[in-house]
């Protein structure tokens, strides 16, 4: 891992001061994501970061996972809220997954596994995407320093993303709809960041006016942390995601 850039290292001591907690980072080649944070819990002294070695500099990725841990504890203990998945959630996908197809033997086989992997997908965008995006608009307007590593890993983060279009198993598919929290990153990232690009795949997919929906509700949603909850359950309403979770009180 390469230096951290002293802007950097300041939004990790804000961290360290505001959860009592140090960072490590783990390096891990495997690791499916770009970038991963586990929070500190049950005693452990360190918020942990999990990180493709491949992405340094690593500072984007690391303000950004840091950047939900600082939300987070910017509210009070009571205010303080863990996003927990509901059997409810994957018996709604496997309709949305499988309404009007016949599946062949093959698909059938492989329903079990497709449908974890857009449940897990599905509610790791919901969780993520809009208080992410949130911090994104925190990091380029405030830490000038990191622009063009901000600007790159938003790229990277946009590259990720679109994979998830040509996910499929025969006819098997993940459901339109829930491609529209894809599009509004998307779209968000095209109007931060002064581009049209990012937006192209989900205009060609057809998702872009649902995506325009999310992006609206976001502009909507007042930006402090205490309405993370609300914009959260304000896109799983528009998604019709709304039964797919719960918020259980956070235990450090």
């Amino acid at each position: 891992m390469n230096k951290l850039h002293p802007p950097t290292i300041k939004i990790l001591e804000e961290l360290e001061r505001v959860s009592g907690k140090g960072f490590e980072f783990l390096a891990d080649e495997s690791l499916p994501l770009l970038a991963t944070i586990q929070t500190a819990r049950n005693g452990a002294a360190y918020h942990i970061l999990r990180y493709k070695p491949t992405n340094d500099p690593i500072d984007y990725f690391v303000c950004y996972q840091a950047g939900f841990i600082l939300r987070l504890f910017s509210n009070p203990p009571e205010n303080r809220f863990d996003f927990s998945p509901t059997d409810e959630g994957l018996k709604t996908l496997r309709a949305h997954l499988t309404t009007g197809l016949k599946l062949n033997d093959d698909e059938a086989s492989a329903l079990p596994q497709f449908e974890q992997m857009v449940y897990r997908w599905s509610l790791l965008n919901l969780r993520s995407l809009p208080i992410g995006m949130r911090i994104d608009q925190w990091l380029h307007d405030e830490i000038p320093g990191l622009r063009d590593l901000i600007v790159n890993g938003i790229a990277m983060q946009q590259q990720a993303n679109t994979k998830i279009l040509a996910q499929r198993f025969g006819r098997l598919a993940v459901p339109r709809h829930l491609l529209a929290a894809n599009a509004a990153y998307a779209i968000f990232a095209d109007r931060l960041l002064g581009t049209s690009m990012y937006s192209v795949p989900y205009r060609v997919s057809g998702e872009i006016e649902r995506g325009n929906k999310l992006l609206q509700i976001w502009d909507s949603v007042p930006k402090n942390p205490s309405n993370d909850r609300k914009l959260v359950d304000s896109w799983a309403d528009a998604l019709g995601m709304t039964d797919w979770y719960k918020w259980i009180p956070f235990k450090s």
